[in-house]
């Protein structure tokens, strides 16, 4: 999958101690070229992707793999950028996840501030990759929601949007899904590419040297370092 848009935001490293020894994590965030432009905030784990030598305003495209973890009863999503390429393209890729769905939670409902009723219903997909993942999206008012079966394959096309929480801080970041089609019929790539292509790509021959050449790290490798015990996100 790949998100493109203009950097607005680049946080400093934290790093911390978890169960598998030492983790570095480092966010940035993304406003997306649309009609409706949506802030996303995207993470890197270790030092495999350097986003220092990126600037506030750049236009790039992000590479990410989406997970779900669950804490203290609530989900929380983290969106995880393995690539990062100068430039936009001018048609943006469509958001698809497919996987099997194992669990719907009970619909909610409330009153908005500006007075008007809302209603949403959470899901949890498993993806159906070599290191399945767990992604809890939403369906929000009353779409259809026919192809979405506990038990059976599904493929959603989905926004992500982050949003900054009250301590000014922490980003928390949903998954929307507006389609829902019953089975794996998305020809979406899988989540990295056989060669395992990890980190700032080559920037075209106009612009200017952004970072060392691309790093290579394994999908096996990528989960080994992932900070899961660093939660909440």
């Amino acid at each position: 999958m790949e998100i493109q848009g203009k950097l607005i935001e680049i946080y400093e490293p934290i790093t911390g101690e978890g169960r598998n020894g030492q983790w570095k994590r480092q966010d940035f965030v993304l406003e997306t070229v649309s009609q409706f432009p949506r802030k996303i905030c995207f993470s890197t784990t270790g030092d495999k992707v350097d986003v220092s030598g990126l600037q506030k305003g750049q236009e790039i495209t992000v590479s990410i793999n989406i997970e779900s973890r669950e804490y203290n009863g609530r989900w929380f999503t983290d969106v995880r950028a393995w690539r990062i390429t100068q430039g936009i393209s001018q048609t943006q890729t469509n958001v698809e996840i497919q996987g099997k769905l194992i669990q719907a939670f009970d619909m909610r409902s409330g009153m908005g501030k500006n007075g008007k009723e809302w209603k949403m219903q959470e899901f949890l997909l498993e993806t159906n990759e070599q290191f399945p993942r767990k992604i809890v999206f939403a369906v929000w008012g009353d779409k259809d929601k026919s192809a979405l079966v506990v038990g059976e394959d599904v493929t959603i096309y989905a926004d992500i949007d982050s949003r900054l929480g009250s301590n000014g801080t922490n980003w928390f970041t949903s998954v929307q899904a507006y389609k829902a089609v019953k089975g794996l019929v998305s020809s979406q790539p899988s989540a990295m590419p056989s060669n395992g292509e990890y980190g700032i790509a080559a920037p075209a021959a106009s612009a200017a040297p952004i970072s060392d050449p691309i790093q290579t790290l394994t999908e096996q490798d990528l989960a080994q370092t992932d900070p899961a015990d660093a939660l909440p996100f």
